[in-house]
């Protein structure tokens, strides 16, 4: 039994235990999740059947991902434009009771006519799945974690790669595509644009690249993504373009503490929300706590941001193998913003930070001054 069946198994005993008869998944993350296909359906339908009563699977998806779907295990229904997947799927559902996952993707998936006719039309009666789907993806198995290192592993290559072409007088937006082209290189699979932001620009938590030149004395702030094989990682590293100031340098080094007390937080059995208030208590402490407007982190995996929300609110345990990033940051309008961040994963031995071969330490951090880059002619 391989891991996808294994998990499709796992939630067929779900649903024989809660009356379920079959359900039907049609979120590309949680289609991956089930058969390990990617596919990015745009605006036609995709759909895992799951048939708890007789273990008779069926995928459905469009005929132009024949060749996607060469890699799914289960029976396959794949139709052309035009067609209409109901004929299909219907009838291995009239009268019975369906799962669906209403929650993430799936209220975009049907919105369209398609899930009114589905679901409302045809009067099935329905049971909600996201809770027990989202579970089963908030702990990541050991193959998950070999992925999600594969992923960290060219992340901090990304950093490494950037490094080197931070200097004053490039532009934000060109370094950000520099960046993104080296996602592709590296084999990402899936995309963010990388988010360089330096100055007083730095202090929006989600601001977008532009044409501004960087300065010598500015720091910057570097927020970037890669889906390698279906798994993502995230991490933020804050450069300095020569000598930080005082504030600077004080400020990014209660980041550093806030960080390490945060990481130091992931403990199996303990309250999601210490994680945050573990950071928040040192750059409280430190007189920043205004600046610090965001949670602390999200969970990571075959989405950039799921379960959990790791903020100061969230009373759920923490559970082993969970995988979320930590990512303090202080931002202070009109002079700078900064943020570390690194992913974390809650094994029994305590936190394992899969992102620590990108170093943080101040020193690295500073770059030493480089002549300001020429516009090109």
């Amino acid at each position: 039994m391989d891991l996808y069946e294994k998990r499709r198994t796992r939630l067929c005993e779900w649903m024989r235990s809660h009356g379920v008869d079959v359900a039907l998944f049609g979120e590309p993350r949680t289609f991956l999740y089930l058969t390990g296909v990617v596919i990015s359906p745009a605006e036609r339908f995709i759909g895992l059947l799951l048939d708890a009563r007789d273990g008779r699977h069926l995928a459905v998806a469009p005929k132009l991902e024949a060749l996607n779907m060469r890699g799914c295990a289960v029976e396959q229904c794949l139709y052309e434009d035009g067609a209409d997947p109901l004929e299909i799927l219907h009838p291995k559902m009239r009268g019975r009771k369906v799962g669906v996952q209403m929650g993430g993707g799936f209220q975009e998936l049907y919105s369209m006519a398609l899930g009114k006719r589905l679901f409302q039309a045809y009067g099935l009666e329905m049971a909600d799945m996201t809770d027990v789907v989202d579970e089963m993806r908030l702990s990541k198995d050991e193959e998950e974690l070999m992925a999600l290192r594969a992923s960290a592993d060219r992340l901090c290559r990304m950093f490494a790669f950037i490094r080197e072409r931070l200097a004053p007088g490039k532009a934000e937006l060109e370094l950000s595509m520099e960046m993104f082209a080296e996602t592709y290189r590296l084999g990402g699979t899936d995309y963010m644009i990388p988010c360089i932001l330096s100055g007083p620009a730095a202090a929006s938590p989600h601001g977008q690249s532009s044409g501004k030149l960087l300065q010598r004395g500015e720091q910057v702030l570097i927020d970037c993504s890669i889906d390698y094989k279906g798994y993502w990682a995230d991490m933020s590293r804050t450069f300095f373009l020569g000598e930080p100031t005082p504030k600077m340098r004080e400020v990014f080094q209660v980041l550093l503490e806030a960080q390490q007390a945060a990481i130091e937080a992931v403990k199996i059995g303990e309250p999601i929300c210490g994680i945050d208030q573990a950071a928040r208590r040192v750059i409280e402490k430190a007189g920043y706590g205004p600046y610090f407007t965001h949670r602390v982190g999200h969970g990571i995996g075959l989405s950039i941001h799921e379960a959990p929300s790791v903020d100061g609110r969230n009373q759920n345990p923490i559970l082993k193998g969970m995988y979320h990033s930590v990512e303090p940051g202080i931002y202070i309008p009109g002079e700078f913003g900064m943020r570390i961040e690194d992913d974390v994963y809650a094994s029994e031995s305590g936190p394992i930070v899969l992102t620590d071969q990108m170093r943080k330490d101040l020193d690295y951090m500073i770059l030493q001054s480089k002549p300001p880059a020429k516009p090109e002619a």
